[in-house]
């Protein structure tokens, strides 16, 4: 059985993600966890705190699969593929917790905390990767600083064609063949 907490979590990230932060108020969330309003405030001190926890656990996961996919780069002719195949994997598995992000990301300073953590992130693999992958003569000499800020947009770009407009065909081997094109090495 699920502990009230994650219990809480698990409604309230299913209703931020769905009608927004604003919209989601301490007693509809109560109302739906089946629990008093006030058992919500036993274990969070207000709505926000119910928010940092939600983006704090992505951010954790997210550091943990970069942490995961680091230890399987190896900067060879599959590295691109595999690492924005599973960065749309990881996406696919927390779409609600990337949409939260996403939608809150102007409005909340947590929320803009979180994304700029995740961006961050990605923008540092990404720029590693590049460098290791150029040593290894596997892709052409790139600046990899602004190589990795363009596969990051394109990564968000990619988020957020999935999460705004699903019925859209899904394009994401598109990207990774483009990228691959871009550049990896003619051998």
């Amino acid at each position: 059985m699920m502990k009230t907490k994650d219990r809480i979590l698990d409604v309230a990230r299913k209703m931020i993600a769905e009608v927004g932060f604003h919209s989601t108020t301490t007693a509809l969330l109560a109302q739906k966890a089946g629990i008093s309003e006030g058992t919500i405030y036993r274990h969070f001190a207000s709505k926000d705190d119910i928010l940092v926890t939600i983006l704090d656990e992505l951010d954790e996961r997210y550091s943990e699969f970069i942490t995961q996919l680091k230890t399987e780069g190896d900067g060879h002719p599959g590295t691109i593929e595999r690492v924005l195949e599973a960065n749309f994997k990881f996406v696919a598995e927390h779409l609600e917790g990337i949409k939260i992000v996403l939608s809150s990301f102007a409005l909340l300073p947590p929320s803009r905390r979180s994304m700029n953590s995740v961006i961050d992130r990605m923008r540092t693999f990404a720029a590693e990767s590049i460098v290791r992958s150029m040593e290894l003569g596997v892709i052409r000499q790139v600046d990899p600083e602004r190589t990795a800020m363009v596969l990051v947009a394109l990564l968000l770009g990619l988020l957020e064609l999935r999460l705004y407009w699903p019925e859209n065909t899904d394009i994401n081997a598109e990207a990774v063949a483009f990228c691959r094109q871009a550049l990896v090495k003619i051998q």
